[in-house]
């Protein structure tokens, strides 16, 4: 009877474990309050509202776009295009607008994942496209160096990419330095607030064109200081165009 007993609290264990590691949603995330907009498993995604945790200035790429997000508000689900057919991706998609706490997270195979608008339409979130940000990783997505592939809403529109980046804290310096991956050159290095500072939750809009356009790939890092230049957040990723 003994060992019968333990091998059912270690099947009992393993089946918890690999049911967290399935789990589309993120560990490190805490679920809003609000039991029907919560952050949760909703079928392909793990979707909704959730509380947030400031942890350093917060500082991250919230959107890596090849043109400005855009849907049709009638249309019931939104088409996120990426680039490559066969590679697995992992999508995340947040919301620019200052303290509104949603978010989506998935993974796919393929070219394009269809979000359901339903939470992004709902009368306590009611996302409009210029708010909506959307990150695709293709490689190393809990690393320090992530690969990331640009977002598209629609065919056939221009190459205009660019990067969305938000701090939960008030930034005193924002330094942004980006690299051809291929032969480590740097194309851009600069503080962009000088006697500035940019306030919390605004979002910070980058072009890329002029450094992706022609390349393969670039490394793009940012430091960032927050409260009284005591705080010091850094990101780095591996910016690819396919």
């Amino acid at each position: 009877m003994r060992s019968i007993t333990i091998l059912f609290i270690c099947l009992v264990a393993f089946s918890e474990t690999a049911n967290a590691a399935s789990s589309l949603c993120r560990q490190d995330i805490k679920p809003a309050s609000t039991d029907e907009l919560a952050y949760k498993e909703r079928g392909d995604r793990c979707e909704g509202l959730f509380a947030q945790k400031v942890s350093a200035t917060g500082l991250r790429i919230a959107a890596f776009h090849e043109h400005p997000a855009m849907f049709d508000e009638n249309s019931l689900a939104l088409n996120i295009l990426s680039p490559g057919m066969s590679s697995s991706k992992t999508l995340t998609v947040t919301s620019l607008r200052p303290k509104q706490y949603y978010r989506m997270d998935t993974a796919y195979v393929g070219a394009n994942f269809s979000l359901t608008l339903d939470l992004v339409r709902h009368p306590e979130i009611n996302i409009k496209p210029p708010e909506l940000a959307a990150v695709i990783c293709k490689e190393g997505c809990d690393s320090s160096l992530p690969t990331l592939v640009p977002a598209s809403f629609a065919q056939n529109t221009p190459f205009n990419p660019y990067i969305a980046l938000v701090a939960n804290l008030e930034l005193f310096e924002l330094r942004i330095s980006i690299a051809d991956d291929a032969t480590g050159e740097v194309l851009f290095d600069k503080e962009m607030l000088g006697s500035r500072t940019w306030p919390a939750a605004r979002p910070a809009t980058f072009p890329l064109k002029p450094y992706l356009e022609g390349r393969e790939s670039v490394i793009f890092k940012v430091i960032a200081t927050g409260r009284g230049n005591k705080i010091i957040d850094s990101i780095s990723a591996r910016l690819r165009t396919k």
